[in-house]
């Protein structure tokens, strides 16, 4: 069912495998007449995929964790509905906050609904389009549009750099949302999540009633618009939720997912880039039912273990589980579970020259990360650091791949001598290993830090002999007093923001990044944590 301003079906013919094997709900900006244009799975036009206009307007949708009633339209029309699952039956939901960095930008303030927004920054800046509206997309801006270009398409655009804090406060709220549906929620990036609502069977008998409730939940209480898909696994429901952007619910029934599958184009299964898409183009083989026709060995001699898995995409076979993100204590509050990683990067505009203030940033980012590292109580094993440089050459002396500036990166790994979350560890061997990169003589584009090998944290091992020469004064180690000094800023910091204290190697920022009370503002909001 696709829901606006009422529903529609989307129907395959009447004697293929399935009579009914997508039901979807378009969203509040969709064309009643033909499919969005922001559809990135298009359908071949044929008289056997009409879009079915039904009759009875859209009601209002049920309460949350209850059931539609008789009287919903969402609930229980057997022509597009599949009959209530058995128990055991994979039902995994993909939901994507649409224009995720504008959407939120919109709900912090109400009076830019309606209105044509670009994220990224001033149009007079050299930066990027990082998202916006879909009042501004009817003008052809887009994400990763130079802002000079998207205020040339759009001059009416009001121009916002984002609000990074507010972003992760409503993606946090959407997760615990989420919550109450199912334990296993995975955040999988910044404005995307998955939800296996395999187990509640007998508390959602359709997924799709429940799709519909949750959407409404999401809109009511955190003032978002999702897309959500449906399918019997995380690919499927990843492709089923682009059929009903922006802002609807699509559903792939259990059975017709290769009915699914057929007339997309090849590339539209994950895996199938530029480069291996090309391949397949060579040889004829332009949509999923075509390459369903190559055995497996022919695509594990061709492209290797990624052929073995394009085989199973092509089947829509996909068995990675959901990984849930946060973990339930028993008082009912959310912890978020340690990742495997974890990332932080800053972009300089414009590019950074000063030694100090590189320094100042790489400082300033590893304290961020230390921070969130002590709250997840996790420990490091290992570090690295990342030193993106403006690439001067020629553009005739540049390979292809070197588009993105990839070969004016530069990166450097080391393991720590012990497990730590001490700012203090992490801040030298993040100099040691800065100190250890090959310098350029060229700007900086873009610092950042990964520390990976993260695991709870667990007792301290004692030192049994401290160090004279700077333990005297105060008779404790230099990392029981780093500690403690980490330990007191938590503290404040919870109390006044992370902006209301900082260390002395970062403060050079201060001269050219403004700071809030949670911190400097940095050039890319969605990194500014």
């Amino acid at each position: 069912m696709l829901g606006f301003p009422g529903e529609f079906a989307r129907r395959f013919p009447a004697g293929g495998p399935l009579a009914n094997p997508i039901s979807t709900t378009l969203g509040p900006l969709a064309s009643p007449c033909r499919p969005s244009r922001a559809n990135s799975l298009p359908v071949p036009p044929s008289p056997s995929h009409p879009l079915v206009p039904r009759t009875d307007p859209a009601p209002d949708l049920p309460l949350s964790g209850r059931p539609p009633g008789p009287g919903s339209s969402d609930a229980g029309d057997p022509a597009l509905s599949p009959p209530p699952r058995a128990r055991g039956q994979r039902r995994i939901l993909h939901l994507d906050v649409d224009a995720f960095l504008a959407s939120v930008e919109q709900a912090v303030h109400p009076e830019l609904k309606g209105k044509p927004l670009v994220i990224g920054g001033l149009p007079g800046e050299r930066n990027l389009v990082m998202s916006s509206s879909y009042e501004a997309r009817a003008f052809g801006v887009r994400p990763g549009m130079p802002l000079a270009e998207a205020a040339r398409r759009c001059p009416r655009a009001i121009f916002r750099r984002g609000d990074s804090q507010a972003a992760n406060r409503l993606r946090e709220r959407t997760a615990h949302l989420l919550g109450r549906y199912s334990p296993l929620v995975e955040v999988a990036s910044i404005d995307d999540f998955f939800v296996d609502l395999t187990a509640c069977a007998r508390l959602f008998p359709r997924a799709f009633d429940a799709a519909v409730n949750l959407r409404a939940e999401i809109r009511r209480e955190v003032d978002l618009p999702v897309t959500i898909g449906i399918g019997t696994n995380r690919m499927l429901a990843r492709l089923a939720g682009k059929l009903a952007k922006p802002g609807g619910v699509a559903e792939i029934f259990p059975g017709a997912e290769q009915a699914f599958l057929a007339p997309l184009p090849v590339d539209s299964l994950p895996g199938v880039g530029h480069s291996i898409g090309a391949d397949l183009e060579r040889f004829g083989i332009r949509t999923v039912a075509d390459l369903r026709q190559v055995s497996r060995e022919v695509l594990f001699a061709s492209f290797g273990s990624l052929g073995l898995v394009l085989w199973e995409r092509a089947r829509g076979q996909d068995d990675e589980p959901v990984v849930p993100t946060y973990a339930q204590r028993a008082d009912g509050s959310f912890v978020m579970r340690i990742p495997a990683a974890l990332r932080r990067d800053s972009t300089f505009e414009p590019e950074e020259g000063r030694r100090e203030h590189i320094e100042a940033m790489l400082a300033y980012i590893v304290e961020r990360a230390a921070h969130r590292l002590r709250s997840l109580g996790a420990t490091a094993r290992s570090l690295e650091v990342r030193v993106r440089y403006v690439d001067t050459r020629p553009v005739p002396e540049r390979r292809p791949d070197d588009a993105a500036g990839a070969s004016a990166s530069l990166g450097k790994r080391a393991t720590l001598g012990e497990p730590t979350d001490a700012t203090d560890a992490l801040l030298t061997a993040a100099r040691a290993l800065f100190a250890a990169l090959p310098h350029r003589r060229a700007l900086v584009k873009q610092v950042g830090i990964t520390l990976h090998g993260l695991t709870a944290r667990t007792g301290r091992q004692g030192r049994l002999f401290s160090d004279p020469a700077k333990d005297a004064a105060s008779g404790a180690s230099h990392a029981d007093r780093q500690r403690a000094l980490d330990s007191a800023l938590d503290r404040l910091r919870a109390k006044y923001g992370f902006g209301g204290l900082l260390r002395g190697a970062s403060l050079p920022l201060a001269a050219d990044h403004a700071k809030t009370r949670d911190g400097f503002v940095l050039r890319t909001p969605s990194l500014n944590q």
